[in-house]
C-alpha cells in the first residue's frame, strides 16, 4: 500500500511517464534489453512488480521500482502514464482492466510461440502495440484483426531480446567437464510432460547415466506444487539430479547437450539460442484456444518441430536414451538448418532492444504533443 500511494501521490510525473510491469521476477528477462537501452539514454522511468521478492526492489539502477500488491486492480485502472509496457497477456478480459486514462499499451511478448492456439482468444486484443518477436506473430495478428474486424495495432517487427542474450552467453560458454546433461523444461498445464510421464522420464534418463536438470514453469510450480515436491522427494538424493525452481537465469539452458520439452516456448529458445536440436515429447497439444484453426495458421510450435529435433511418443519412453544419443551425436548437423530458420521467422536479431526502446521513446514523444 505504501508503494501505491508513493507512485501516484510523490512519484514525479517525469518517471511516469513511462511505466512497465512485472508480474513476478522471472519477467524481468523479457524487459532487460529495452530498460538498459532506455538507461542508456536517461530516459526515466518506473518500473511495477506484484513480487515482493524481486530484486528489482533493491536495485541501484536509475529505476524507480514499486511493490504494487493487492491494490493491483485498482493501480491499473488509475494508472495516468504515456506508455505501459507489459508482458501480461489477457489486458481487459479479466480483473486487470485498461486505464480510465488514455494510456498507450505495449505488449512485449514473453515467448516465441504462435499467438492463436497456446493462448486464450482475445489475449492480444487490448494493447495498442505488439513488439512482435517474429513474422509469424505478426502475421497471426493480422490475421485475427481481418476475420474478427478488430480495431488494427501497430505491429512492429520488434524481435526478441531473450532470444539475443541466450545465443551471446552460448557463444562465450566453455563446458566444466564431459558430463551430458539433460534439462527437461515442459510447459504448464494440464497432460504436461511432467504431469503425463514425469517420473518415468527422469527415471531412464538418470538410469542411462545423464545428468537431468528439471525446470518446471514457473505456473506448474504455483499450480501444482504437490507434484514438483514429490519427484523432489524422489530423486533429491541422486547427484545427478537437480530441480531448477527459477527461470530468471539462462545457466541450465547453456549447460544443456539435450533440451525435453513439449509445446513449451523453451524450445525455440533454446534451438534459436544455442543453434542446437530439441526432442519433443508428443504430448496432447497445449490448446488454449479451441477456435485456434480458424486463422488458417499452423501454430509455429507444430510447424518446427520436425525441422529443429526429434519426436518421441510418450508410449515409447524406452527409446528416450536412444533419442538423446542420437541428438548428441547429430547436433553439428542441425546449426545450419535451425540458423537458416532463426533468420526465417525472427525479426532484428541482434537489434531488438534498439528497435523496441525506440518505439517506446517515439510514442512517447507523439502523446506529449497531442496532449
Amino acid at each position: 500500500m505504501k508503494d501505491f500511494f508513493r507512485f501516484f501521490l510523490k512519484t514525479p510525473k517525469s518517471h511516469k511517464n513511462i511505466v512497465f510491469y512485472s508480474e513476478n521476477a522471472g519477467y524481468y528477462p523479457y524487459f532487460e534489453g529495452i530498460i538498459n537501452e532506455l538507461l542508456q539514454r536517461n530516459q526515466p522511468f518506473s518500473y511495477v512488480t506484484s513480487d515482493s521478492a524481486d530484486p528489482i526492489l533493491k536495485t541501484t539502477k536509475n529505476i524507480k521500482p514499486f511493490y504494487i500488491g493487492k491494490l493491483l486492480t485498482i493501480f491499473f485502472s488509475l494508472v495516468n502514464c504515456k506508455v505501459f509496457v507489459i508482458t501480461l497477456t489477457d489486458l481487459n478480459q479479466f480483473h486487470l482492466k485498461r486505464s480510465t486514462h488514455p494510456v498507450h499499451y505495449v505488449y512485449v511478448f514473453h515467448s516465441l510461440l504462435s499467438t492463436h492456439m497456446a493462448f486464450r482468444a482475445g489475449s492480444f486484443d487490448h494493447y495498442d502495440s505488439l513488439l512482435c518477436p517474429g513474422s509469424q506473430q505478426l502475421k497471426e495478428i493480422k490475421k485475427r484483426e481481418e476475420v474478427y474486424n478488430l480495431p488494427k495495432k501497430e505491429l512492429l517487427e520488434a524481435g526478441y531480446y531473450r532470444l539475443e542474450r541466450i545465443h551471446e552467453a552460448y557463444k562465450k560458454y566453455k563446458k566444466k567437464d564431459e558430463t551430458r546433461t539433460v534439462l527437461i523444461a515442459p510447459s504448464w498445464g494440464d497432460k504436461n510432460i511432467i504431469e503425463s510421464c514425469g517420473e518415468k522420464l527422469i527415471k531412464l534418463i538418470l538410469n542411462a547415466n545423464y545428468h537431468v536438470i528439471l525446470r518446471p514453469h514457473p505456473e506448474t510450480i504455483k499450480h501444482n506444487p504437490q507434484i514438483i515436491e514429490s519427484l523432489e522427494k524422489l530423486y533429491s538424493t541422486n547427484p545427478n539430479f537437480e530441480l531448477e525452481k527459477s527461470v530468471r537465469t539462462d545457466d541450465s539452458l547453456l549447460k544443456a547437450d539435450v533440451l525435453i520439452c513439449d509445446y513449451s516456448g523453451i524450445a525455440l529458445e533454446y534451438a534459436f539460442g544455442t543453434e542446437r536440436p530439441v526432442l519433443f515429447l508428443d504430448v496432447p497439444k497445449k490448446i488454449k484456444n479451441p477456435d485456434y484453426e480458424k486463422l488458417g495458421i499452423e501454430p509455429l510450435e507444430l510447424a518446427l518441430r520436425s525441422k529443429i529435433g526429434i519426436v518421441v511418443s510418450p508410449e515409447q519412453l524406452e527409446k528416450i536414451s536412444d533419442a538423446i544419443a542420437t541428438l548428441i551425436r547429430t547436433t553439428d548437423s542441425y546449426k545450419n538448418r535451425i540458423t537458416t530458420l532463426r533468420n526465417t521467422y525472427i525479426y532484428s536479431f541482434g537489434k531488438s532492444s534498439q528497435v523496441s526502446a525506440q518505439h517506446i521513446l517515439s510514442t512517447c514523444q507523439k502523446k506529449e504533443t497531442t496532449q
